[in-house]
């Protein structure tokens, strides 16, 4: 016997299964044009499958199925023809790091997990906001923000003319197993956070710092939206 679902029924559906989505609004309140870049996590192309310029005071937003994780992220100097400098304004990495907006959307208990890492390193401030959830309460619906506005000399990536375009981590720059949470040190009771990790966690205490910082900065929320600040 065969069963006839009723038109109202399967437009419903289709409905539901078409809004299963959430959205990422990136804004720009730097005094200067970014470039963003959006990547899903496992995607090894080395190049951003989404980027936009935003000038100072835009905004732009995007929508990502509702079990997606990857990463945004803003640079200053990569619109137009450099934008072609993969090198400089690709997919961030230990040689070219920059402040990273994570999402993992719906994870254990539907709820989405986020937050800003610095593991690499950094270049612009940042801060997530949540919309949709319940009231903020620490971890809980929270907006995580990063401000820092130096960089240690000998961590320094400048460009060609000498500016300092984003700042690495111990681990981006030396490579070592013991800053990067790797071989040996692969374990939350072994790799602990350097001296300069735990300089970026005085001043940023939201934002991860090192591989094992979880703790200190996963986030979580039921939202239905969010909103990326860059400055």
């Amino acid at each position: 016997m065969y069963f006839t679902l009723p038109l109202a029924t399967i437009t419903c559906t289709l409905v539901a299964i078409a809004s299963a989505t959430k959205s990422i609004t990136v804004m720009n309140n730097c005094g200067a044009v970014i470039t963003v870049g959006v990547l899903t996590n496992g995607d090894g192309s080395g190049s951003p499958e989404m980027s936009f310029d935003l000038t100072t005071g835009a905004s732009n937003s995007f929508s990502k199925p509702d079990s997606w994780g990857g990463r945004v992220w803003g640079r200053y100097l990569c619109s137009g023809s450099a934008g072609s400098d993969t090198h400089r304004c690709g997919v961030p990495g230990a040689t070219n790091p920059a402040s990273l907006a994570e999402f993992f959307f719906h994870g254990v208990g539907g709820k989405d997990f986020y937050d800003i890492s610095l593991v690499d390193g950094y270049n612009i401030p940042m801060t997530i906001t949540p919309d949709g959830g319940t009231p903020p309460s620490g971890y809980s619906c929270g907006s995580p923000k990063c401000h820092i506005a130096s960089c240690p000399p000998e961590f320094a990536v400048k460009d060609s003319t000498g500016n300092v375009i984003s700042c690495q981590s111990d681990c981006s720059k030396t490579g070592s197993p013991e800053h990067c949470c790797v071989g040996e040190y692969n374990s939350p009771e072994v790799c602990k956070a350097s001296e300069n990790s735990a300089a970026i966690k005085e001043v940023c205490p939201d934002a991860y710092s090192f591989a094992y910082d979880d703790q200190d900065s996963t986030y979580e929320c039921a939202a239905e939206s969010f909103t990326v600040h860059f400055c």
